[in-house]
């Protein structure tokens, strides 16, 4: 269940209404007008979110699948002895 709480009680009662969202999303209204979502989110979970959400990130993962379509990709075999390759040269 969606529960609503307006700006005003979240300045109030912050810690409660953040506790609150890890039981599920909480939609912050002002004047009775949504404004945001309080979604709880856990440790393991932030870096997918914020990864997700950013434009950067997404550019590149476009640019990068773009890239694999054109020129193919590589057995997984192939892409570790290389990578095992490259780290032994390097750590000479």
């Amino acid at each position: 269940m969606i529960r609503f709480v307006n700006i005003r009680t979240l300045k109030g009662e912050a810690s409660a209404v953040i506790r609150a969202s890890r039981k599920g999303d909480i939609v912050v209204t002002s004047r009775g007008k949504p404004q945001a979502v309080l979604h709880a989110v856990s440790e393991e979970d932030l870096e997918d979110y914020l990864l997700v959400h950013s434009p950067k990130f997404l550019r590149s993962l476009a640019a990068s699948y773009r890239e694999y379509r054109r020129k193919g990709g590589i057995a997984l075999e192939k892409l570790i002895a290389d990578t095992e390759r490259e780290l032994a040269r390097v750590s000479r």
